[in-house]
């Protein structure tokens, strides 16, 4: 009964919105040994030729742009609390003599369907979202990376309205959660680009904040998700990875 009960978890975790890091590297010469002064994070770059598919908002002059500053706010929203006071530094501005920097480029973005995911879900109009980051330790270079990772995620197979009629793991306890309120058919179509940007955000501070702990600089607070690997009440789960 206990297994069912775990299997039932994982597959549940599996199906939920995600973001993963994968591709991880580090330079332990370049590594802090004591919590960073702060944490610099430009807004993400989205470089010529890369998909995007992500319709501007009305009265938005710029999608890439809000879809690379929304990243940033997400990196922004763990940093005083994870890895160290926060701040936004705009592109092209010079780079300060102390502290983390975080910069990336968007590799990815699909926007998919807010109307597949509703009605259908179970990765039917699934969003998705892929970046590159890189993460200097500007006391020791600002030139060469002490990390180097990309993320990869977006709302894969949550059930929509049609897909919760069919009893599954994955449908129950979403159907569950609207019957009590707790969410909403809008908030399950809603989980699109913006969702996934600041969600990439999170996912990535995560990362950095883990990498800190584990070399003691920190306090461990937290931790990214990772291909194969999945969190549950019950510890570390490894799961075939979905990606």
């Amino acid at each position: 009964m206990k297994k069912l009960a775990l299997c039932i978890v994982c597959v549940a975790a599996a199906g939920c919105s995600s973001v993963s890091v994968r591709e991880e590297t580090a330079i332990s010469a370049l590594a802090p040994t004591a919590r960073p002064g702060a944490l610099w994070v430009r807004p993400f770059e989205v470089p010529r030729g890369v998909e995007f598919d992500a319709a501007a908002k009305s009265g938005e002059e710029n999608s890439q742009a809000r879809v690379g500053r929304l990243i940033a706010a997400g990196v922004l929203s763990r940093a005083d609390r994870w890895i160290a006071p926060g701040k936004l530094l705009e592109a092209g501005a010079p780079a300060p003599a102390s502290g983390l920097l975080v910069e990336g480029k968007l590799l990815r973005v699909r926007q998919g369907s807010r109307a597949l995911r509703l009605g259908i879900g179970l990765g039917a109009g699934r969003s998705r979202m892929e970046t590159s980051v890189k993460v200097f330790h500007l006391d020791r270079s600002s030139t060469e990376p002490w990390m180097v990772f990309e993320t990869a995620g977006g709302s894969n197979s949550e059930p929509g309205l049609i897909g919760m009629l069919i009893p599954s793991p994955v449908s129950i306890p979403v159907a569950l959660s609207i019957i009590g309120g707790t969410a909403t058919a809008g908030a399950i179509s809603g989980k699109g680009v913006t969702e996934d940007a600041l969600r990439t955000g999170r996912t990535i501070a995560a990362a950095i904040h883990e990498r800190l702990a584990t070399g003691g600089a920190v306090k461990n607070m937290a931790s990214a998700k990772r291909p194969g690997r999945i969190m549950t009440p019950a510890g570390e789960v490894k799961f075939p990875p979905t990606e």
